[in-house]
């Protein structure tokens, strides 16, 4: 791996000149539970990014692995202790600078990893692709294609990931729930597990079942007549964003989703194995100029929340205190 700011700028002009893809990774500094670091997104990306590029180089084994610096912002964080908190519209800005200067210093390539599910986070990321490709750079953010799986999400394809669960009706439960396991639940921390485990406190194994949560009244209703009128895609953008909200109202309020104590490394494996299979294709298409690369989920809280500047979730306090012991 090539840390591609720390070289003589003569031989990071070099290295992206041989085509090889730039990694450029944005995640936010947040909450992930007491079990996980404030840099989890970051550590996964890298993970997945690792993962990735060593298939890309089965079909282009010259290709050197090129890390740009990590864009430590996130957009909408979860809230909890440490949480840096980034306005869509700074993101947005910081994203496109460091896109734009990609492209002035030569690369051909470049892939852009984050592991935070946010819309609004994920759309500035999308702008930043968009940007490289005005300047003939071939770019994609493939987050945006596991986002787009876990809006319309089967679970039952996920079935090996819970086979150590030997309770029947436990296991059952969990693979139903895991369209709400969307934070530091089972399905993130043994991906975590899989990818950096030292960064992992044993702590999960102690860790209570997040409580059950609802589902806010005004994104529910939406969802019904989104499906209504046929909208089957928006009705599950709408109905995601109705679990999310209503996550954030539970008192007190977790910082975590599911059940990270059945956590294990072998089932971050699986989950991981099956990122690759959505992934790899479609980056390989994409930077060899052949496909396009996939859009965010939920575009329009871009236009519901007029740029991040109304609306959002904020968590008190007082409905925090006590979540880290």
């Amino acid at each position: 791996m090539v840390s591609l700011f720390d070289v003589p700028h003569s031989e990071a002009r070099r290295l992206v000149q041989t085509g090889a893809p730039v990694y450029l990774t944005c995640n936010p500094v947040e909450y992930h539970g007491p079990h996980l670091s404030l840099h989890n997104d970051k550590l996964v990306s890298r993970g997945l990014i690792q993962d990735l590029h060593g298939r890309l180089r089965t079909q282009h084994p010259d290709w050197e692995l090129l890390m740009a610096s990590d864009i430590e912002v996130g957009v909408e964080p979860c809230w909890g202790p440490g949480t840096r908190h980034t306005h869509y519209k700074v993101a947005r800005e910081l994203i496109l600078e460091a896109c734009r200067a990609l492209a002035e210093l030569g690369a051909q390539r470049v892939v852009i990893m984050t592991f935070h599910g946010s819309p609004l986070h994920n759309v500035a990321l999308d702008l930043g692709v968009k940007l490289l490709e005005s300047r003939g750079v071939k770019a994609i953010a493939p987050f945006n294609l596991l986002l787009s799986e876990l809006v319309k999400i089967e679970p039952t394809r996920f079935a090996e990931a819970f086979a150590h669960i030997n309770d029947a009706a436990e296991r059952e439960q969990m693979i139903r729930g895991l369209p709400l396991d969307f934070h530091a639940g089972f399905f993130e921390t043994s991906m975590t597990l899989h990818y950096a485990s030292r960064s992992v406190s044993d702590v999960y194994k102690t860790l209570p079942p997040c409580p059950e949560f609802g589902r806010d009244p005004a994104f529910s209703a939406a969802e019904r007549l989104a499906r209504a009128v046929g909208r089957a895609t928006l009705a599950g953008e709408l109905g995601f964003a109705a679990s999310g909200t209503g996550w954030y109202k539970l008192k007190p309020f977790p910082g975590y989703t599911g059940r990270p104590h059945r956590a294990s490394k072998e089932a971050g494996a699986v989950f991981a194995r099956f990122m690759m299979e959505q992934m790899v294709p479609v980056v390989e298409s994409v930077l060899a100029g052949q496909g396009a690369p996939p859009r965010p989920i939920m575009q329009w809280t871009r236009w519901l929340t007029l740029g991040g500047r109304i609306g959002g979730v904020h968590v008190g306090a007082q409905q925090m205190d006590g979540i880290d012991g």
